[in-house]
């Protein structure tokens, strides 16, 4: 309204109504509103981001390091290796402990020949005496290393019926070393328990012709509170009692690690992962176990890849963002023939989240997870299959 000034000569002044007040803060209380809205979800969706990049740099940094171990597994050694924890029996350079509702454990053995040394000693060499080697500048007391003897043999899946080309086979034993001196260039190997005792599982050393490498003896599992860990001797010593593994923590917020060994069997003759080759077919349940635990080629079998797949997760919950069910880590044939123990993924099946039983699948969190693939190389194995 208009309304006459107190003085003359000035015109009225028009003013707001309170209708035309309250309408205006209407407006602007539902601009702020949308402007608060578009924040908070953008905001959301950054924190997310966040988490999920974090989540997925945690993956690929674990890929990383076990497909790095897993390319090497068996250089030096790829009919197996003896030490005297394990005795005479051969070890195989892959061992897999399958496990069907929680996660595999995987340990992976090879020679570093980054640092080598050969041997110059005459043989028969008596190792609780100073052995000599041309040099030994990369060696250290308490080194574990491995001795790798070669040899030309038979190819191990050779058989009359069906003779296979020779290939490169390996003598090899672990030990530990007590002492180095570099002139003369010699060392001493511990003679005391675990990796010392009667050596006997050392028996084939040659002069100029037995090489000395650093031994890579890696295990991986996820812990109870979803830990991925390195074990640094391959889990070989938690089998004495008193010799506990020594485990590096790598990371957290894991929830499962899941192995497939490729098998090749020259008298398989049925097609178990229906890939429509018989003699070579995937294992991925406890069968792994018993493939793993001998030497390479246990009744003429040969170790041919490995397939690993990883699962991580947040370690937070996300508002608003969760994923609704861990990934089906039983590969195919799925989903109208699945196959939990042929397969190239694992036997793990999809589970509803959270569980709240179990520590490695907790609330509303972002899982994300990885699968990949090794070929065993260093295995001798493949050059004539």
């Amino acid at each position: 309204m208009r309304r006459p000034g107190k003085h003359p000569g000035i015109r009225g002044q028009r003013g707001f109504t309170l209708i035309e007040l309250m309408v205006a803060l209407l407006v602007s209380s539902l601009l702020v509103g949308m402007i608060l809205a578009i924040f908070s979800r953008m905001s959301l969706a950054y924190r997310s981001q966040q988490q999920i990049a974090g989540v997925q740099q945690i993956l690929a940094a674990a890929r990383a390091a076990i497909e790095l171990d897993a390319k090497q597994a068996g250089l030096g050694m790829p009919q197996g290796f003896k030490t005297a924890i394990t005795g005479a029996a051969l070890q195989s350079p892959v061992q897999v402990t399958n496990a069907s509702n929680a996660p595999d454990q995987l340990a992976l053995f090879y020679a570093d020949t980054s640092a080598q040394a050969l041997l110059i000693q005459p043989t028969p060499v008596i190792f609780t005496n100073p052995v000599g080697f041309d040099d030994v500048s990369s060696f250290a007391a308490n080194d574990l290393v491995v001795l790798t003897t070669a040899s030309t043999a038979v190819h191990p899946l050779s058989t009359p019926a069906a003779p296979l080309p020779d290939i490169a086979t390996y003598d090899a034993c672990v030990l530990m070393i007590a002492t180095v001196t570099s002139a003369p260039p010699q060392v001493t190997f511990n003679t005391a328990a675990p990796w010392g005792t009667t050596f006997t599982h050392c028996t084939n050393i040659v002069q100029f012709r037995t090489m000395m490498y650093h031994f890579v003896a890696h295990a991986y599992r996820i812990n109870p509170i979803g830990a991925l860990q390195r074990g640094e001797t391959g889990g070989l010593q938690s089998s004495l009692p008193g010799n506990p593994e020594p485990w590096t923590t790598l990371a957290f917020g894991f929830s499962d690690l899941q192995t497939a060994v490729r098998i090749y069997d020259p008298n398989a003759t049925v097609d178990l992962d229906t890939d429509t080759d018989v003699k070579r077919n995937w294992y991925s349940s406890a069968a792994q176990d018993a493939m793993t635990r001998g030497a390479v080629a246990p009744s003429g079998t040969a170790l041919l890849g490995l397939s690993i797949s990883l699962i991580a997760h947040t370690d937070r919950n996300v508002e608003g963002v969760a994923t609704p069910a861990t990934p089906d880590l039983i590969g195919p044939p799925a989903p109208a023939a699945v196959n939990a123990a042929n397969n190239s993924i694992g036997d793990r099946p999809s589970t509803a989240l959270p569980v709240p039983a179990d520590p490695l699948l907790p609330g509303q969190r972002i899982y994300r997870w990885t699968t990949f693939q090794v070929d065993f190389r260093n295995l001798g194995v493949g050059v004539a299959l």
